[in-house]
């Protein structure tokens, strides 16, 4: 399959007809137009109306949105009414794994950032790198900030702190005001600003990273619907 390659500025794009995507799909053309015309499909360029393209990472962007899986394992996804995506749940076992690095006894909302940052295709990793903010960037500010804690030497398996609870009730929350039917590491990150306290937050703060771009930049790369109001 060929791409046609522009580049605005910094950001290059791969450029992707309706053919192109819908072999990449798998699908019909046909089926494309019906995408496009439920409104349900990755952001296109649309220069006339038989000249319609795709940026590639908007594709890609698409379609993590959709992954989700059948069944909430863990304690605390049970705890939710969305089913987590495959990406979600690496970041919440890599974070448990970065307070274990770290000598931790429990899972701090800095240790999901780092997580989520360092998931090269998650959704929550490209809209940080989209705002100029990267795995290094974070570690480094954190290792600065909060080291000192890494002297404990815990040998156990490190539990949920609340405040990371907190955040995951808020991503689940954001995921249904975004209409979403799953919980993302996109709301993953959002959770942790809404959060609007602990080192996450300060580091994301400092870094330029709030609430409102996270959400603008979501919006950018996926299809988000009001969620329906209750009568």
């Amino acid at each position: 399959m060929l791409f046609r390659v522009i580049s605005i500025g910094v950001h290059t794009m791969q450029l992707m007809s309706i053919e192109d995507l819908a072999a990449y799909l798998g699908v019909a053309k046909r089926t494309i137009y019906k995408y496009i015309s439920s409104g349900d499909c990755p952001p296109y360029i649309r220069l006339s109306k038989k000249n319609i393209s795709f940026d590639r990472a908007d594709v890609d962007a698409w379609l993590e949105s959709k992954k989700v899986i059948p069944e909430r394992t863990g304690a605390e996804m049970q705890r939710t009414n969305h089913p987590w995506t495959p990406r979600a749940k690496q970041a919440l076992e890599r974070a448990e794994q970065e307070a274990e690095r770290y000598g931790l006894d429990f899972v701090e909302t800095e240790h999901l950032l780092l997580a989520v940052a360092g998931i090269a295709e998650c959704l929550g990793a490209i809209i940080l790198q989209n705002l100029g903010v990267d795995q290094t960037k974070i570690r480094e500010l954190y290792e600065r900030t909060g080291r000192e804690r890494a002297d404990a030497g815990f040998a156990g398996k490190p539990k949920l702190s609340d405040s990371l609870k907190t955040v995951i009730r808020h991503a689940c929350e954001e995921s249904l005001r975004l209409g979403h039917t799953y919980v993302g590491a996109e709301h993953l990150l959002a959770g942790i600003l809404l959060l609007g306290e602990g080192l996450a937050h300060r580091i994301l703060t400092q870094l330029g990273v709030t609430v409102d771009r996270v959400r603008q930049e979501t919006a950018r790369l996926v299809v988000c619907r009001p969620a329906p109001t209750q009568q």
